[in-house]
């Protein structure tokens, strides 16, 4: 998979310090089609995969069904992206419920459905990860690096890039804004990748985790996804409504930028 993730010798990839002068974009975007073409041929395999296992369902398989839904899963949790902004909690937690549970031992089965939840979401989000980059190219790239705040936010950033995706990927409210300026610094995708899988994997184990030892039924898995629905619409009126001031960064902190 390096292969669609990359343009030349991976230890490309390795530095956290990346130039801001589109350089790393100009790579991304030759690359952006052979990404694309894995991506039609990683949706299209989930698709027939659950095709296969509904036709075995329906010839009367235990266990085709749990394997179904796991299918269905990386399939939806593939395309949830900033274009495609669907709920995810509740295919998670429904996959991981102990009405599908494919494998004996919980545990194993935790960790089954959030590694693939965590891997598809991975691929959602470097897929977004193309797309950017392709509309940012005609231009707008340029014209954000050129501001003032953009300035401000990348010598933040870069502190700690991968801890901070990290943290994004795991925390339940939706933060675009430091996703979309990891993109736009064109920061490392192997990297960005890892940094989800891991965030996400963690996050998706706990849900899974949780919903085995509470035994969530459908009606409890509905009431969970609408609770982070909630917490996110609040996050996200909170930003809105912030003071004006609080929200731009200090003039001094510009003073040096040419």
């Amino acid at each position: 998979m390096d292969a669609f993730l990359t343009e030349g010798p991976v230890a490309d990839c390795l530095p956290e310090q990346l130039p801001a002068d589109g350089r790393a974009e100009g790579r991304v975007r030759r690359g952006a089609r052979a990404w694309f073409v894995f991506y039609v041929f990683w949706l299209a395999g989930w698709a027939g995969l659950s095709l296969l296992l509904l036709g075995r369902d329906q010839a009367g398989d235990g266990r085709a069904l749990s394997g179904w839904l796991l299918c269905l899963m990386c399939f939806y949790l593939s395309l949830c992206n900033s274009f495609i902004p669907l709920p995810t909690a509740w295919i998670v937690l429904l996959a991981a419920s102990p009405d599908f549970v494919l494998l004996r031992l919980a545990w194993l089965h935790a960790g089954l459905v959030s590694g693939l939840a965590a891997l598809a979401t991975v691929v959602a989000n470097l897929t977004e990860y193309h797309l950017m980059v392709y509309l940012l190219g005609w231009g707008l790239g340029r014209r954000a690096r050129r501001a003032a705040a953009y300035t401000w936010a990348v010598r933040h950033f870069d502190r700690a890039p991968f801890q901070l995706l990290t943290l994004v990927a795991f925390v339940p409210i939706p933060v675009d804004a430091v996703r979309w300026l990891a993109i736009l610094r064109g920061y490392c995708r192997v990297r960005f990748g890892l940094a989800y899988l891991l965030g996400r994997g963690v996050r998706y184990l706990f849900l899974t985790a949780g919903c085995l030892w509470l035994g969530l039924q459908a009606r409890e898995i509905v009431l969970v996804q609408l609770g982070i629905i909630a917490l996110a619409v609040a996050a996200r009126l909170v930003w809105r409504l912030r003071p004006a001031r609080a929200a731009r960064p200090s003039p001094a902190l510009f003073r040096s930028v040419g």
